[in-house]
């Protein structure tokens, strides 16, 4: 079962696809990464059989008839504004305080959490008195281990005795699962171009967007690209051990020894589309938490 805006590659793979509205198509709330929470109202309906995913999420709650321990409905709200007052309950006297924020309010302009009875107004700025949420009884987590992601149990987190102090983690340098080789001799890394984003399943149905990035391409080092004889806007293939991308070689200031691939491009919008387009079949992800898993060995391009 799929919910999506569109009918994307992971959505034709689905057995059942609920079609869901999108912003400006019905009412809520975002976070910005500032704290600041906004209101969006609805614009306009939503077309055909979609739905705000808030609908689809109550209407398979009575379908389920899910029910809480004395017998009654399990989710007593019914709309995006109710909703919100149950998320402020959640909120009650944890970091993220939203108990003094209302829709009423947001529509005079965006507030930022916590906002409660000690700061009605929304707080600008955090940790100003030196303490931070790292308490034992009062952290939103342990964390975990680094290197590893494990869990740090709650006795190794109490030893660590934060006393409200921030904690600054490290650990050692770890490289890359995968290194040049003489077969392999250039480092893979792959990322965003800042005219599309993830797999392009709204901003490859812009117009602008797509002009000015129409198609995935390989970045290579002036240096590298007159060593192995890529001029500008030459077709090469670039291949790891698991696969193969082509596209047109852009000579520009990435650095020596590396290429860059975006991993926008699939084969969604095109079904005629050249194959070998998509970054993600060249690159290995171990289970890490850090960016080197969108990195990977490859060949020479030719």
């Amino acid at each position: 079962m799929v919910q999506d805006l569109f009918l994307t590659e992971t959505a034709e793979l689905a057995d059942v696809v609920l079609p869901a509205a999108t912003w400006g198509e019905k009412t809520g709330t975002f976070t910005s990464v500032d704290r600041t929470v906004h209101i969006s109202d609805k614009a306009v309906d939503p077309p055909g059989e979609a739905r705000p995913d808030l609908d689809i999420f109550l209407d398979y709650g009575r379908r389920m008839d899910f029910r809480d321990r004395d017998g009654n409905p399990l989710i007593p709200w019914s709309d995006p504004e109710s909703a919100f007052e149950a998320w402020k309950e959640c909120s009650r006297g944890r970091p993220c305080d939203y108990t003094g924020i209302t829709y009423e309010r947001l529509r005079g302009g965006g507030i930022q959490w916590p906002c409660d009875s000690e700061h009605p107004d929304g707080t600008e700025r955090l940790y100003t008195d030196g303490v931070f949420n790292t308490d034992p009884a009062y952290c939103e987590t342990y964390g975990q281990d680094l290197a590893t992601g494990a869990e740090l149990l709650p006795e190794e987190y109490r030893a660590k005795e934060p006393g409200g102090r921030a904690f600054l983690h490290a650990t050692p340098y770890q490289p890359s699962p995968e290194a040049p080789s003489d077969e392999y001799p250039l480092l893979l890394t792959t990322g965003r171009t800042v005219y599309q984003f993830h797999t392009r399943t709204k901003t490859g149905r812009a117009t602008q967007l797509v002009h000015a990035a129409p198609e995935v391409w390989i970045e290579v080092n002036p240096a590298d690209a007159d060593r192995l004889g890529v001029g500008e806007g030459d077709r090469v293939r670039l291949e790891s051990p698991r696969g193969v991308v082509r596209a047109r070689a852009r000579v520009c200031g990435v650095r020596p020894g590396v290429v860059f691939v975006p991993f926008h491009y699939g084969y969604w919008d095109v079904k005629d589309a050249e194959p070998d387009r998509a970054a993600n079949e060249l690159t290995i992800t171990p289970g890490t938490r850090c960016p080197s898993s969108r990195s990977s060995r490859s060949p020479r391009s030719g």
